[in-house]
């Protein structure tokens, strides 16, 4: 390897954090800034959702480079490896042993085999589902249809079709469940039948993660970024209603919600499923499991307790504030997993995206009434959970990284896009 220094390293830093920066910009700006303090430089950062300017900032003669990824969250591995790598950076580890780690973690393949991956995302649909139906009819109508999301998330993944994946999953999920499992679909509603696969490419976490950005005075960024979750979200809801429009059935985009078959118990029972599916659908490491399944399990408490005393705002607020402080505290510990990984977790529970979904497939079905009442409710959705994570994790530590409505607490090296 040639000779490598500090500037090196952040570069890398920069390559992973980006990939995996589907969350929001203002941890990969912490870990680029870490990096390049380790070994004594200051550098000036123009950071957008799917590529990010570093350039030293008081070198005679400053290098730059431009670092282009599209964002992602499915090499929770990789998240989690470059924490623990930043700290051995913090530590003292040289700059060539630091590049030959984080070149490493790049190149490795992913944690899981393609077969656990693709059951992962079948029991991640089939453990959501509960908390969309709670029937074991719906159970396994998304264990079936999430196997099949499954094979298309993990054979398009890193192709040129990763992309399209959100419409042609959607349409051909659909499409068999209108086919295969008619009467669910007659029955429930052709959405609530088939959420519970889709919800693996529904950007919910993308949406919340734009209004953080907002929040935090990172206009450009966020922006970017509502507009990227928006069209994705679109793209669902078009493949979802093209196939209910092919089959002739538009009728059943109208949702009926039954009596529920499933105990309180068997829908934390689902949850516990649903971590399961994440760890191997997003190639976590097994130790995650461990921390997901009470944040999650958590989340939901809270916000259902919240929901039932105070209404759907108060129970969003309680439990985002509280994940935020959990996620926030667990992160504390470098042993531990990223506060980004156990936030993921929460994100689904909070089933923004879903609520998106279900109100655009409304609408057009017909049914005005629920499809303006899920679009208003998505609509305030998404800046609560935002406002709510951030109030968690501001109260657990106020000295930490997570910026201010009025920008970045201390000293920052950061050019923000529109920044003079």
């Amino acid at each position: 390897m040639a000779l490598v220094d500090g500037f090196d390293v952040a570069v890398r830093v920069a390559r992973l954090g980006l990939a995996s920066s589907a969350e929001g910009v203002t941890l990969l700006e912490t870990y680029v800034r870490r990096a390049a303090t380790a070994y004594g430089l200051d550098v000036a950062l123009m950071v957008l959702p799917e590529q990010i300017l570093v350039q030293e900032a008081t070198a005679p003669e400053p290098r730059s480079a431009v670092i282009r990824a599209a964002p992602g969250i499915f090499r929770l591995d990789q998240v989690a490896d470059l924490k623990r790598t930043l700290v051995e950076i913090e530590d003292g580890l040289d700059a060539d042993g630091a590049c030959r780690r984080l070149d490493a973690i790049a190149d490795r393949r992913p944690l899981w085999p393609w077969w656990a991956r693709v059951g992962g995302v079948a029991l991640f649909a089939a453990g959501f589902a509960p908390s969309v139906v709670a029937s074991w009819g719906e159970v396994g109508a998304a264990a079936i249809l999430g196997l099949l999301m499954g094979v298309l998330v993990v054979a398009a993944g890193g192709t040129p079709f990763e992309g399209l994946v959100p419409f042609v999953g959607a349409f051909v999920v659909t499409l068999v469940g209108l086919t295969v499992l008619s009467g669910l679909a007659a029955t429930n509603g052709v959405t609530l039948l088939v959420l519970p696969a889709l919800f693996i490419t529904v950007p919910g976490d993308t949406l919340s993660a734009a209004a953080a950005e907002l929040l935090g005075g990172r206009i450009t960024a966020g922006a970017i970024r509502l507009v990227m979750g928006l069209f994705v979200l679109g793209l669902v809801v078009v493949g979802v209603v093209a196939a209910t429009n092919l089959s002739g059935d538009a009728d059943l985009l109208t949702e009926t919600l039954p009596e529920p078959e499933l105990s309180l118990l068997g829908i934390l029972g689902g949850w516990v499923v649903f971590c399961a599916g994440l760890v191997l659908a997003f190639n976590a490491e097994t130790t995650v499991f461990w921390w997901l399944v009470p944040s999650v399990i958590g989340t939901f408490l809270l916000q259902q307790a919240g929901t039932q005393a105070a209404g759907t705002v108060a129970g969003t607020l309680l439990a985002g504030i509280v994940l935020g402080a959990f996620a926030n505290l667990v992160d504390a510990n470098h042993r531990r997993p990223p506060r980004l990984i156990l936030v993921l977790g929460g994100f689904f529970v909070l089933t923004v995206g879903g609520l998106g979904v279900r109100g655009a497939a409304a609408l057009f079905g017909g049914d005005a009434v629920s499809g303006v009442q899920d679009l208003a409710e998505f609509g305030l959705q998404v800046p609560i959970v935002a406002v709510a994570l951030a109030l968690g994790v501001v109260l657990s530590d106020k000295h930490r990284w997570l910026p201010t409505i009025h920008g970045l607490r201390g000293r920052s090296s950061v050019v923000r896009p529109g920044d003079s």
